[in-house]
């Protein structure tokens, strides 16, 4: 094997921490997959993950993103994960799109930016994002809602999906306030919110936006329940996130119940002496999935072979979501789940200590079984 050429999977994260890190579990997790499919004769040839780690939009540039791209291209990648966030997504759609040679698959949330080429596992899509959790708003006995957007490409998105999901679960929108997608002073927009006295807040955005909204609220003495979409997932990244979400209720993709993530869980466990319970480690499990089966499916070993390949995985078990989540794509089909329950309401408890299930879009979840 020695002399045989690797096949390379590229790595494109386009968002990086402030000191410039990205999560310490994606590499260790598509690793274990690459691992397994060797083990098992799935894949033939060594396996080599190419990463190029830049700071894309909302805080850097596309520039950044767009230079990655080719260099991953030109390093012979055969298929890419990557950009994750919308706005990067949606201006590199073209370049992949002219290039037509290697597929790449995003977790951005925005549908404008699929195509032949480019697949989506999205961490939620903002068309569906806003449908769940109004849903669960509404189930939660709210019949008014605040809303506060990011102003940016994302949120408003999210703005106008989210009008209609609120139409649609019987919410009235009592006021509409723009924030910036970064931190700044929110107690002025949320002191608009408040003159209407809502039921609830909700907040739509990529998330930077949410960081002093708890503050601004505690400001003004007024601490209504609070929601988000997808943006909930930075709760699970550090214990000042989670202060930042005490007592907000969000989307996320980590599901104890599901039995497909937690025996994954049990296999990193035993690998690498952690178990890291949240939703990204399970997430890369099931993007890294999606990528080795097509490798292993192309025939040849080429990029147009495992865009096809690609097309051809169907309900795969998933590692996210509620349990019955699938993955799979298709000729017409670009965005990769399959189930009503792929994205679960969490709440961060009020102390910000740990995020517990609290609803899907099918109904409250009551006493999850924690599963090992």
């Amino acid at each position: 094997m020695a002399d045989v050429t690797p096949a390379r999977i590229g790595l494109l994260i386009d968002y990086l921490d402030e000191d410039g890190s990205y999560d310490e579990n994606i590499l260790p997790a598509m690793q274990l997959i690459a691992d397994e499919f060797q083990e098992r004769g799935m894949i033939e040839r060594p396996v080599e993950f190419v990463v190029r780690a830049v700071q894309g939009l909302p805080n850097g540039c596309f520039r950044a993103v767009r230079d990655a791209f080719n260099q991953l291209v030109d390093a012979d990648a055969l298929v890419i994960f990557g950009p994750w966030v919308s706005e990067n997504g949606v201006a590199l759609r073209g370049y992949v799109e002219d290039l037509a040679q290697v597929p790449i698959i995003t977790m951005a949330a925005s549908e404008s930016m699929l195509g032949e080429w480019v697949f989506g596992l999205p961490a939620g899509s903002m068309e569906e994002e806003p449908i769940i959790i109004a849903t669960v708003v509404a189930l939660d006995g709210c019949h008014t809602v605040g809303l506060a957007f990011e102003n940016s490409l994302i949120g408003r998105e999210y703005l106008r999906t989210s009008r209609e999901a609120c139409r649609d679960a019987g919410l009235t929108i009592t006021a509409e306030v723009a924030i910036p997608q970064v931190e700044s002073d929110k107690r002025a927009a949320m002191a608009t919110l408040a003159e209407g006295r809502p039921d609830a807040v909700m907040h739509v955005g990529f998330g930077l936006g949410l960081i002093g909204m708890n503050a601004a609220l505690e400001h003004i003495g007024w601490m209504p329940p609070r929601y988000t979409t997808t943006a909930f997932e930075f709760a699970a990244t550090s214990p000042w996130w989670r202060e930042q979400l005490a007592g907000w209720i969000g989307l996320d993709q980590y599901d104890e119940r599901n039995r497909t993530g937690q025996a994954f869980l049990d296999r990193f466990e035993r690998a690498y002496g952690r178990r890291p319970e949240y939703f990204f480690p399970l997430y890369c499990y099931d993007v890294g999935r999606l990528m080795m089966t097509a490798l292993a499916g192309a025939r040849p070993l080429t990029g147009p072979a495992v865009k096809e390949a690609l097309e051809r995985i169907k309900m795969l078990p998933a590692a996210t979501g509620a349990p019955g989540t699938r993955l799979r794509f298709g000729k017409f089909i670009r965005h990769g789940w399959v189930g009503s329950e792929f994205l679960v309401a969490r709440r961060v408890l009020p102390d910000g200590s740990a995020s517990v299930p609290h609803a899907t879009i099918e109904g409250h979840v009551n006493n999850p079984v924690m599963l090992r």
